[in-house]
């Protein structure tokens, strides 16, 4: 049977034009990194430097061993935690606390110098030492902010002994339970409320 000429053109711009449609889906549109970025913050401008203040030194801020991880954390429950994973923490968590509580003590004029970890070290001897266990610090499904930090003041040298200490948990912190941004800027109120505690001890 033969194909007339206007039927095989018309099957040939048929076909083509499928084929066209069909190359559009091969090729599809680049999609922008919905991944966000967030650090905490200080709103804490330190002060003329006070000479008579006590040196500090922190040592490296250990965290419960869920909150290593990049993405932000909301839970849901007692045993159930959910990673965020498009909204992530700019830097170590561990390091984000430490720099504020830097910023923070020296702000308050509660030490004249602070050594943080990862900080390039410039005094060789401190009047204080500070250790820090975090154990929570994200946001609950309900709105509220959980944190927990466990501190210890020591005096340093050879004679080394525990001062004071404390068990800080910030009760009426609150996020719009959306945000989180708005999660950011809470835990970054929890973190310089712990700051706070030990600066009083500090000033003791």
């Amino acid at each position: 049977m033969k194909t007339r000429p206007g039927l095989l053109f018309f099957l040939l711009v048929f076909g083509f034009g499928l084929f066209g449609l069909s190359g559009c889906s091969l090729w599809p549109e680049a999609q922008s990194d919905p991944t966000r970025f967030y650090v905490l913050s200080t709103a804490a401008v330190p002060p003329n430097p006070q000479w008579s203040a006590p040196t500090v030194q922190f040592r490296p801020i250990e965290l419960a061993g869920y909150l290593s991880a990049r993405p932000m954390i909301v839970r849901k429950g007692n045993n159930e935690i959910e990673f965020r994973e498009f909204a992530r923490w700019g830097e170590p968590l561990d390091l984000g606390i430490s720099r504020v509580l830097r910023e923070e003590l020296l702000a308050r004029g509660a030490a004249s110098a602070v050594l943080t970890s990862g900080a390039r070290r410039e005094h060789s001897n401190f009047d204080f030492s500070v250790s820090v266990r975090v154990l929570s610090c994200e946001g609950s499904t309900n709105g509220t902010v959980m944190f927990r930090a466990i501190w210890e003041l020591s005096t340093t040298g050879a004679k080394a002994a525990l001062v004071s200490g404390g068990d800080y948990r910030p009760v009426d912190l609150r996020w719009d339970g959306k945000s989180e941004a708005s999660l950011a800027a809470a835990l970054s109120q929890a973190v310089a409320g712990l700051a706070a505690e030990i600066a009083t001890a500090l000033k003791k």
